[in-house]
């Protein structure tokens, strides 16, 4: 194959299945960023069972060339809160609603990412950010009515698209 086809060729693969993306799976789990680009992340469980404003508002102001990556079917009012902090603090953020990303409950709802490969020692926001006042034990079907109200979330995003 000459030269020129193989550049036809890589045209006709990039226009029928767009263009190519440097390791898919990472970029899914991670809301479509590198796993070394971030520096907190929450899952859908984490932002379900409890409000880490402060501890995002502490890092935006660390790091304000960070970006907050937010994932689209996260509820409605914790998204907005996250982007009203992303607003105040004059961080950029993003919304991703791409049926790609990861959607169950150990999945990434928010993640704080830089532009470049970063080392924190952990990416999770409850070993960085201990809570200091615990919450009393909760039942142990939380788990499944956070995995129940994520479904149903689903569902609903699904059915819109139709």
């Amino acid at each position: 194959m000459s030269q020129s086809d193989a550049q036809l060729d890589k045209h006709l693969q990039t226009a029928l299945f767009g263009t190519p993306v440097l390791h898919p799976d990472e970029q899914h789990r991670n809301l479509g960023t590198f796993h070394e680009r971030i520096d907190l992340a929450i899952t859908f469980t984490q932002a379900l069972t409890r409000d880490y404003s402060a501890e995002l508002q502490a890092e935006m102001a660390a790091h304000p060339d960070y970006q907050l990556l937010l994932h689209g079917l996260l509820d409605q009012d914790i998204r907005d809160r996250y982007v009203q902090l992303a607003a105040k603090q004059n961080v950029k953020f993003a919304i991703r609603n791409d049926l790609m990303y990861r959607h169950e409950p150990d999945s990434l709802a928010v993640a704080l990412v830089a532009t470049c490969a970063i080392t924190p020692t952990t990416i999770n926001i409850d070993q960085r950010f201990p809570d200091p006042q615990p919450a009393p034990h909760q039942s142990g079907d939380l788990l499944e009515r956070i995995h129940h109200h994520l479904e149903v979330q689903r569902q609903d995003f699904l059915s819109k698209l139709k």
